[in-house]
């Protein structure tokens, strides 16, 4: 049985736990590199329990860096999880592969689905745990859906907040907007346009003011995580490129045409107000899941798209989802 997650919520600010207790954690990580198929350095960190029981993976969302997660690998950590995290090629500590180091770029989705891959089976796996969670967030559910479909892999059970699966496109659907955004890219193609430029509207790294953002609710939060990235500025990322783009939404239409073919107790969290990423999207992926496979989607209404970034009564409430997914996990188990 994995252990449930206490989230007992502190009064501490995050700018005082941060040097007081998640800096002084983050420092006890293990922090090395590994290199993928085609020699791309990859940066990956991790800490193990003592009794080597549990272990989550988490595969990140685009633009983000592992310290990012510190806070969210403390409280499994305290339940007694191992943690282990991979920086995605092209962003946080891992190697760019652009001489502009901001630009989001990747010439294959499937190079971030065969890292994971590699992570998990040379550097988690030999550890020994006798069970493995992950956890997904964003761009990093759609990497580790195709993961879980495409390998052999240790995993009881996946987490997936936000999942990538369709992206917002206001009031256009999805899947018209994704046709048009491919029709065009291919075109670009045909006549020599580099696709390794930044798609329309985006541009380099920018620390924005919290009012109206997208990702969420707490300005704490926000601003700790401002104060990271200028910290470790060479984690900055900014916008995407044509490639990643399309890159993303042939990754996406596979991703829904094989959600018939998922096998893994999974459980889905919905950022109700999510603008990053389409909620339509994953209702039709959790559709088309099997009827048989023990699953739970869970909506939280009040969410931005960053939901373990979100305020503390948001939190709770992924935190009570996770905990009955757990205890769903084990009776499911035990019926099987």
């Amino acid at each position: 049985m994995m252990p449930a997650v206490d989230t007992a919520i502190t009064q501490t600010p995050l700018t005082e736990r941060w040097p007081q207790q998640l800096q002084p954690l983050w420092q006890q990580f293990v922090h090395a590199d590994l290199y993928s198929h085609d020699q791309t350095r990859l940066r990956y960190s991790y800490y193990l329990a003592a009794d080597r029981a549990q272990a989550v993976v988490f595969s990140t969302g685009r633009v983000e860096m592992a310290v990012k997660y510190i806070e969210l690998m403390h409280e499994f950590i305290t339940a007694g999880y191992s943690v282990f995290i991979l920086d995605h090629r092209g962003q946080g500590q891992s190697a760019r592969l652009h001489t502009d180091p901001h630009l989001g770029y990747v010439a294959d989705f499937a190079d971030y689905v065969s890292d994971f891959d590699q992570f998990v089976t040379d550097i988690v796996t030999p550890f020994g745990h006798r069970q493995h969670l992950l956890i997904a967030h964003s761009m990093g559910a759609a990497i580790a859906c195709c993961y879980l479909l495409r390998y052999q892999h240790p995993f009881q059970a996946a987490i997936f907040g936000s999942p990538m699966f369709g992206l917002h496109a206001g009031k256009v659907p999805s899947a018209l907007a994704s046709k048009l955004v491919a029709g065009y890219g291919w075109l670009r193609s045909k006549i020599n346009q580099d696709s390794r430029q930044y798609f329309p509207g985006q541009r380099h790294y920018q620390q924005k003011p919290f009012a109206d953002n997208p990702l969420t609710h707490s300005a704490e939060r926000y601003q700790w995580l401002g104060q990271l990235y200028n910290l470790y500025p060479d984690s900055q990322l900014g916008g995407v490129s044509w490639a990643w783009l399309t890159q993303a939404i042939n990754a996406m239409a596979d991703i829904q045409r094989q959600a018939s073919q998922f096998n893994v107790p999974v459980l889905m969290l919905q950022a109700g107000q999510d603008k990053i990423v389409s909620n339509r999207a994953q209702n039709t992926w959790y559709r088309g899941l099997p009827a048989v496979l023990y699953k739970q989607h869970t909506i939280l209404a009040e969410a931005n798209h960053e939901i373990w970034m979100e305020q503390d009564n948001i939190r709770q409430q992924a935190f009570n989802a996770v905990n009955q997914f757990l205890a769903g996990l084990k009776d499911d188990k035990s019926r099987s």
